[in-house]
């Protein structure tokens, strides 16, 4: 640390302020900041008159609280297990958990006082210093007073790396350390009047200061007291109030008009001794654990510094409103201009004006061989007194040939030649040119124009091309004997005209846009739009300056190097450093994976199983620093999906994976810088199942459920087929019985014995000479007959069909039977006779049998009465009522006979067989009448009919 001060002080000693940035600048105006802290986490925390704020290196955050008395907080520190407290002046101690102030405990008022201090001993008790000095017992809530002070007013408290806590009261210094309370016999008189305290230096030292006078009192580690005073303007209604670095050989000295002082602890003045930041009012301090210094301030947000070895020339009131974009040196001076048209000259740190009236700088070079100065389209004298010649163009670049003495420049309009009295000749290339170097051993000329990298040789231009595509370069140097050239694809190195070696961001090149290189002893500088690279000839490694480092701007206009300084022109201003002075031991920030959600809002944790529809990932990383951001990348893989690694922006901290695939999964998760990769690298591991349908239990039960479904329905099948068969062979059996049934049906009715007795009943009316009675009978009996045969054809008859056959029937058997047969056939008007089918020769056996069995042997009156009756939409019912001799006594008349009635076998086949073919079955009821006396009445045959559509 030491060593890192002493270049410190050698390299300021003629300084301006160091380089820097404001933030906060919007967030915080208006905020009085009176203390600072940073958290475990890299986050820093803020006490001001309005509240808590919290940064995280990308926004600010106002934390309020209800159980806040006074929102002015102060004294932010820490306790031995590193919980954060703060403080108000209506005595409530407070502390930050989970982003949220709590209250630890509230002083009594009779020790409450204007200022108060606190720390937590070796023990983590909370040690307060108001009018008296307190201990408070959180267990018991309970103040002990350790220590009354003499002039009954607050002592800073002052804890040292061991813990322990010292104070100065009474010209002595006291330590609290173990439950006790030490004082030193040593007198350790006031600085001045009032507001005498005590602080640790880096090195565990102890000093002592007054807040309103620039000096201190050094106890050295042997016990020695070693006055200081810290030289600053003498302006003694100035008050100041010392800022120690915790880590360093620094002190700051805020002034209570504004500005403060940089000083090491023994006086020795940094930065020429000059007030710095003139503007800002000064009122806390902190050292993060990136290097970076914070300057809080009241109303103007925080000044960070990130290295106090890069100086910024930028406040200076003659370039502050200029600028400025060209820099050149002579000897130990540097030139440089801008826009203005002004030439300012930088010397001993003290910047002046040379050359006042002039257009915009637009190029600006130094020749010491001749000792001339071209300045746009002008050349000056080395002095800078006399304008020696003006040609027509602004001259892009200049080169002496060392054995020729001649001079070549390039222009907008080309490459040209000076004399020796400075008259300018064109060579011939008119194209527009921006750089050139001379080659004089090989006499040739390199030459960057507007379309491109060419070689002029024996008075011929020949273009460089790489990969069939032109070069387009910036900067044409010689480097040990080899030709580099800066393009926009990096840097080409050629030897003997023939490119060698390339480097670019493959081999850490900070970018391939190159915008201008440089020699200086072993090392060449490398301009870049992401920043400026020391590249060391012999070691072949680089150093790097971006803005992480402190630099204000990627857009370096223009750089110079004098005595191992760098001098950078960027859009904000001209700074200074020097390479050997800045710490690159730098580590990258930590990282980590705040939280974990799938499908968008389940948080999961790690080594967690998940569903397979659980499949849409995202990580939130987050990382503080603060640093320049620019250059930081996520660096992240997910093992098990991706093949390489991928890259996301730093503010862009969420990654997403969408529809992961089932299986097992890394998530890998690191910082990255450039070609620097962070050593810390994060893991994440979880596991999406596997669909359902793609588990092997499942496949294995697919194809087995499958295989059976194919046997199942391959034997359903043949069993249909069979079926169907048997169907086929059913019906045509079914029609061959039905035809067969039909045949004897019609038999039955075309009966040979009433065809007998029909014919003879003609034959005896034609014999009785009853001609008429003969033709009509005839005429029936003809009709009948052709009735019986149309319809043996037909499946089904009209119901007017059927009652028109029966009355055929009866009307010839009623003629047989002469005056003692009667019929009636019945039906209702409103009944569809026509619309109504039922199965052909279905009834007309029934009436056959009650005439054959009943009426045939009755004596005396033969009725058949005929009814047909609709139950319903779907069915007919007929009923056939005889009054004959009944089924029992025609049974006994009939018992020797050697068959059974014909008729009505056919017809009971007859019914099977049109049963098996509809749903609605014929029904067939047989009753036998009798009455009182058991004596038989006849018969009565009801048949139930379903309705034919």
């Amino acid at each position: 640390m030491k060593f890192i001060f002493i270049l410190l002080y050698s390299c300021f000693l003629f300084a301006q302020q160091p380089s820097h940035s404001i933030i906060g600048e919007e967030e915080l105006a208006g905020v009085n900041i009176y203390s600072i802290i940073q958290d475990v986490d890299n986050t820093v925390w803020l006490s001001t008159n309005n509240g808590l704020f919290h940064y995280d290196g990308l926004s600010f955050t106002s934390v309020k609280s209800s159980i806040v008395n006074d929102q002015s907080l102060f004294g932010l520190d820490k306790d031995n297990n590193g919980k954060i407290y703060c403080y108000n002046l209506s005595g409530q101690i407070l502390y930050i958990e989970n982003n949220e102030l709590k209250q630890y405990c509230q002083i009594p008022e009779e020790f409450i006082s204007g200022v108060i201090y606190f720390a937590f001993d070796n023990n983590n008790s909370l040690i307060i210093s108001s009018k008296s000095l307190l201990k408070y017992s959180k267990n018991l809530n309970k103040f002990d007073v350790i220590f009354a002070f003499k002039s009954n007013n607050s002592e800073k408290l002052a804890k040292d790396k061991n813990n322990k806590i010292h104070f100065w009261n009474d010209n002595r210094k006291y330590t609290y350390f173990n439950n006790s309370l030490l004082v030193s016999n040593q007198i350790i008189n006031k600085i001045n009047g009032t507001q005498n305290h005590v602080f640790i230096t880096y090195n565990n030292e102890i000093v002592y200061f007054s807040n309103l006078y620039p000096k201190a009192i050094l106890e050295e580690k042997s016990g020695n007291l070693l006055d200081v005073i810290y030289k600053v303007e003498n302006d003694k209604t100035a008050a100041y109030r010392p800022l120690l670095s915790k880590n360093h050989d620094l002190i700051w000295l805020a002034n209570s008009k504004n500005g403060l002082y940089c000083f090491n602890l023994k006086g020795k003045p940094f930065f020429n001794n000059k007030l710095l930041f003139k503007d800002y009012f000064v009122s806390s301090y902190l050292e993060d654990n990136e290097g970076n210094y914070w300057l809080c301030t009241f109303g103007k947000g925080i000044v960070l510094i990130p290295n106090l070895n890069v100086i910024d020339y930028s406040n200076d009131d003659l370039i502050a409103k200029d600028d400025l974009n060209k820099i050149t040196k002579k000897d130990n001076t540097l030139f440089f201009g801008g826009v203005k048209g002004k030439v300012y000259k930088l010397l001993n740190d003290n910047i002046s004006i040379q050359i006042d009236k002039s257009k915009k700088i637009e190029s600006l070079k130094y020749m010491a061989n001749k000792d001339l100065f071209f300045i746009n389209e002008k050349i000056y004298d080395g002095n800078l007194t006399n304008e020696k010649s003006s040609n027509t163009f602004n001259k892009y670049d200049i080169f002496q040939n060392k054995y020729s003495d001649s001079i070549f420049y390039v222009t907008r309009s080309g490459l040209f030649f000076l004399d020796k009295n400075l008259k300018e000749q064109k060579i011939g290339h008119e194209t527009r040119t921006y750089c050139l170097f001379n080659d004089e051993k090989r006499n040739t000329l390199w030459l960057g124009s507007s379309t491109g990298l060419e070689i002029k040789k024996d008075n011929k231009f020949q273009k460089i091309l790489i990969d069939n595509k032109p070069v387009f370069s910036s900067t044409i140097i010689e480097v040990n004997n080899q030709i580099w050239i800066a393009t926009s694809v990096g840097i080409l190195i050629f030897e003997n005209e023939k490119l060698v070696s390339k480097i670019s961001t493959a081999n850490n090149l900070l970018s391939n846009m190159v915008l201008k290189i440089v020699k200086d002893k072993q090392y060449v500088y490398i301009s870049t739009n992401e920043g400026l690279q020391q590249y060391n000839l012999k070691t072949n490694k680089f150093k790097n300056f971006t803005k992480s480092d402190g630099l204000l701007s990627n857009a370096i206009s223009d750089f110079e190097v004098l005595n191992n300084d760098i001098y950078l022109i960027t859009s904000k201003g001209i700074q200074k450093f020097n390479f050997d002075e800045l710490l690159f031991t730098k580590k990258l920030p930590k990282i980590k994976i705040q939280n974990v959600l799938v499908n968008g809002f389940k948080q999961i944790s790690n080594n967690q199983f998940l569903s397979s529809d659980e499949n849409n990932i995202e990580f939130s990383v987050v990382s503080v620093t603060y640093k320049a951001k620019k250059n930081l990348k996520y660096e992240y893989q997910l093992e098990g999906f991706d093949e390489k690694w991928n890259t996301v922006a730093f503010i862009n901290n969420s990654i997403k994976y969408s529809k992961l695939p089932a299986g097992k999964y890394i998530f890998k998760v690191r910082l990255k810088e450039g070609n620097t990769i962070s050593d810390e690298l994060l893991t994440f591991k979880f596991e999406v199942a596997t669909i359902f349908w793609k588990k092997w239990q499942f496949i294995v039960f697919t194809f087995l459920a499958i295989f059976f479904l194919v046997v199942y329905v391959y034997k359903k099948r043949l069993q249909l087929l069979l079926q169907k068969k048997n169907e086929e062979i059913e019906k045509q059996k079914y029609i061959q019985e039905l035809n067969k049934s039909k045949l004897t049906a019609l038999k039955s009715q075309m009966n040979p014995h009433f065809m007998f007795n029909a014919l003879n009943s003609i034959q005896e009316f034609i014999l009785q000479n009853k001609k008429e009675l003969a033709s009509n009978y005839l005429g029936d009996f003809a009709d009948l007959m052709r009735s019986y045969l149309q319809h043996s054809q037909e499946d089904t008859i009209s119901l007017r069909d059927e009652i028109e056959t029966l009355e055929l029937y009866l009307k010839l058997e009623q003629i047989r039977f002469e005056d003692d047969f009667k019929f009636k056939i019945k039906h209702k008007k409103e009944l569809p006779i026509d619309s109504i089918e039922i199965p052909s020769f279905l009834l007309q056996p029934f009436v056959e049998n009650a005439i054959k069995h009943g009426l045939l042997h009755k004596t005396g009156e033969k009725n058949i009465f005929i009814e047909f009756v609709q139950i319903s939409n779907e069915v007919l019912e007929c009923i056939i009522l005889d009054n004959g001799i009944g089924r029992k006594e025609s049974g006994l008349i009939n018992k020797n006979r050697r068959h059974k009635s014909f008729a009505t076998q056919a017809n009971q086949n007859r019914l099977n067989l049109l049963n098996q073919n509809i749903q609605a079955k014929i029904s067939l009821i047989i009753e036998d009448l009798y009455d009182d006396n058991d004596k038989s009445l006849g018969t009565k045959v009801t048949v139930t009919i379903p309705i034919l559509k």
